[in-house]
């Protein structure tokens, strides 16, 4: 067999194996995907039963996620709380409220979630600002005066267990005469109140209590006003006192 044919046969081998080598590769072509990495977002925070909720979302478009720990910061306070296991790509995550995160209307919020994926260990860290609203209504709705007692009906919300004290400086004036009509330096209440919303009816017989009573009850015709200084202590991780001023003015008819 002269070099010729040898170099022919060669060839023909060769074109043989190419075509074979086509045909399995289209069958193995690796196909190319993109690989969105999961993050997580802060929805939101409220307060609810005397802390501060902060709910928690893991935006993931590829495997399934298992968060098997981490923890979440709060900025602005340096409060801090761990991540407990769970399954649910919503959450939320709790902290108590402090007398000093209920002066904040916005805050930081920073953490590191620890996951597995796949069988493997992940990390996703976030931060994130967000509005919180931790505050307390106090006021009175209404008020009636007669026989020299006054009942007073307060509308009370508080995010955090309160007692309420004491009421000072309580006053009933005529707004018309610009003439009190009874008044009274202190009055003793001791009241505690759960997280909520509440309404309190408070009956003071100013003549038995000590007061200073100028007329026993109201003329109609003429706008009253009760004022006063409600002292409350406010039970946030350390208790704090706090006063708020009480205002009502009525027509009576």
């Amino acid at each position: 067999m002269d070099n010729t044919k040898v170099f022919v046969i060669l060839i023909v081998i060769m074109l043989i194996l190419a075509l074979f080598s086509t045909f399995y590769a289209k069958r193995f072509t690796v196909k190319y995907g993109t690989f969105y990495p999961p993050y997580a977002n802060i929805l939101g925070a409220y307060t609810s039963d005397g802390k501060l909720y902060v709910t928690i979302k893991i935006q993931n478009e590829t495997y399934p996620i298992n968060i098997t720990g981490g923890y979440v910061k709060i900025v602005n306070t340096g409060q801090y709380t761990n991540v407990t296991p769970t399954y649910n790509d919503t959450f939320n995550i709790s902290f108590p409220i402090t007398y000093s995160l209920s002066s904040f209307s916005l805050v930081s919020i920073e953490g590191v979630l620890k996951g597995i994926m796949k069988g493997n260990t992940i990390y996703i860290t976030f931060s994130s600002t967000v509005p919180i609203q931790i505050y307390f209504d106090i006021k009175v709705v209404k008020f009636v005066y007669n026989n020299s007692t006054a009942n007073i009906t307060l509308y009370i919300f508080n995010p955090v267990n309160i007692t309420l004290l004491c009421i000072r400086s309580l006053s009933i004036t005529n707004a018309n005469l610009s003439e009190t009509v009874a008044g009274i330096n202190l009055v003793d209440l001791n009241l505690s109140l759960p997280v909520g919303t509440h309404c309190i009816n408070l009956t003071v017989n100013l003549m038995k209590e000590g007061g200073v009573v100028y007329e026993k009850q109201i003329q109609p015709g003429y706008a009253y006003y009760i004022s006063g200084v409600l002292n409350i202590q406010e039970y946030f991780s350390q208790p704090q006192n706090a006063s708020f001023q009480l205002y009502k003015i009525e027509l009576f008819s």
